[in-house]
């Protein structure tokens, strides 16, 4: 009787083991689970206290946002360096359109959509950029991303505009339950993405084209299409964070969006999406923007010193990075 309890348990262990390497997330889980532990001995426990788990799921909500929108280009083989201009010049309407201390402007809850579209707007531009002029992702989106910039600093005249607008802040610094908004957000979020990229041609398209960019041209695929609609839906992601970063902090001022890609590079690099192209979807950049959350805030409690945190996520970067890149295409930059 015994044995045959064993062995239903080994077969249900067994069972549970392949379903939860299908997933696509079980190192990444199993790296979280180890990050927290370490973290919670180093800092007796407190780690894992609720208000520091909270404090983890608020700060994770507007990188995994960013890096749910980039990981799309990231899939297609591409990249995307024009998050922090495209996040810039949305500040900059934010700070326009919002009630602020300076002008009378008061959109209220329009700004969301307005945002979206500056953003898709800004992606937009990159992936013509990319497809017209048949220029490589790293430098279109690095020139675009720049550009914007430069748009936004001379609209925004590097003044920084104190915002009074109340409603998206608490949107962006409510919770519901005890689990902040942003996070809920960035959950909704990941949930359609990875719904699209998992259940539609489009999805498919871009596994396709990420994989050969070639054949999927062969196959008849809309390379150029495809790739014009995955940038656009980037930068509006990019704009939804950039809103919800402004309102978070109370200002908006062009430079608030600056050093936003890194981070959002290190999370897909971590919650292994290959820089190269066709592997990965949402689940992993939310995972790793969690992760990489999680790491900062466990050494931000051990009291590390913050050149030595640069170093640490530099480290985790190069490290993620050579565990997914396929070497195979190294020689072709899209």
């Amino acid at each position: 009787m015994a044995t045959n309890v064993e062995s239903k348990d080994t077969r249900a262990f067994a069972t549970f083991w392949q379903w939860f390497r299908r997933t696509g997330i079980a190192g990444q889980i199993l790296a979280l689970i180890i990050v927290m532990g370490i973290f919670t001995i180093g800092t007796g426990g407190k780690y894992l206290s609720w208000a520091n788990i909270q404090v983890i799921l608020s700060l994770a909500g507007i990188p995994a946002i960013l890096a749910i929108g980039l990981h799309q280009a990231i899939i297609l083989g591409a990249i995307d360096l024009s998050s922090e201009g495209a996040a810039g010049l949305c500040i900059v309407f934010v700070g326009l359109l919002l009630r602020n201390k300076y002008n009378t402007n008061d959109i209220g809850l329009w700004i969301i959509p307005i945002t979206l579209i500056v953003g898709g707007l800004s992606g937009m531009l990159s992936g013509l950029v990319i497809t017209k002029l048949k220029i490589p992702s790293f430098i279109s989106t690095l020139g675009v991303g720049w550009t914007l910039y430069g748009l936004a600093v001379y609209i925004n005249k590097a003044t920084t505009i104190p915002l009074l607008d109340t409603r998206i802040q608490s949107i962006v610094n409510g919770n519901i339950a005890g689990i902040p908004n942003i996070a809920l957000i960035a959950v909704v979020l990941l949930i359609i993405v990875q719904f699209i990229q998992d259940h539609t041609r489009f999805g498919r398209y871009i596994y396709a084209i990420g994989g050969d960019e070639l054949l999927a041209k062969q196959a008849g695929i809309n390379v150029d299409k495809i790739k014009i609609i995955v940038f656009t839906i980037a930068g509006s992601f990019y704009g939804l964070a950039a809103l919800f970063l402004a309102t978070r902090l109370g200002s908006a001022h062009p430079r608030t969006g600056l050093n936003l890609t890194f981070p959002a590079i290190t999370a897909i690099a971590v919650g292994g999406v290959a820089l190269t192209g066709g592997i990965g979807g949402a689940k992993n950049a939310a995972l790793g923007a969690l992760i990489v959350t999680a790491l900062n805030d466990g050494l931000i409690l051990m009291q590390v010193n913050p050149y030595i945190q640069q170093a640490v996520n530099g480290v985790v970067l190069v490290a993620a990075v050579a565990v997914t890149i396929d070497r195979k295409k190294l020689g072709f930059i899209k």
